[in-house]
């Protein structure tokens, strides 16, 4: 019984991702993002945020604490060639500019390389769907889905 305990805990169901304004609603104490996080933890998702993502959310104070706290459960991906490389194609596939879009790309780059299904929590309803819709052209044809908040 114990081990199928542990295979219980290891599944994984895909991972939930935090752009700047599902990190930044959630150190803020918002419930609701509360209630999603910890739903998608119980569902066995697991939780990401791009290292791009808590410098776009920086606190002071006790804010920063609560926020350094948050990310120690989280996963924090790496901006690494993949990831660059994915960014590349979906400004390339949406037609959006690296300019003002770098950081959506590398977010939803990020997401699209994450253990799927994968949910993808943000409130820009501009850059963010396009290249969610780019990344379904990407090897493995990536599903990002978007939660809005």
């Amino acid at each position: 019984m114990v081990s199928k305990r542990l295979k219980i805990r290891a599944k994984n169901e895909g991972t939930l991702v935090l752009d700047a304004r599902g990190l930044s609603l959630h150190v803020d104490g918002d419930e609701a993002m509360r209630a999603c996080i910890e739903v998608a933890q119980q569902s066995g998702r697991r939780v990401a945020v791009s290292v791009l993502t808590p410098l776009e959310v920086r606190r002071t104070g006790e804010a920063a604490k609560r926020l350094q706290f948050l990310l120690s459960r989280f996963d924090v991906k790496p901006v690494n060639d993949a990831v660059t490389d994915a960014a590349a194609k979906l400004l390339d596939a949406s037609g959006l500019d690296g300019h003002e879009c770098l950081v959506d790309a590398l977010v939803v780059a990020t997401a699209a390389l994450c253990t799927p299904p994968v949910l993808l929590v943000t409130s820009d309803k501009s850059h963010i769907p396009a290249l969610c819709k780019a990344a379904e052209e990407l090897p493995g044809s990536p599903k990002v889905k978007i939660v809005n908040v």
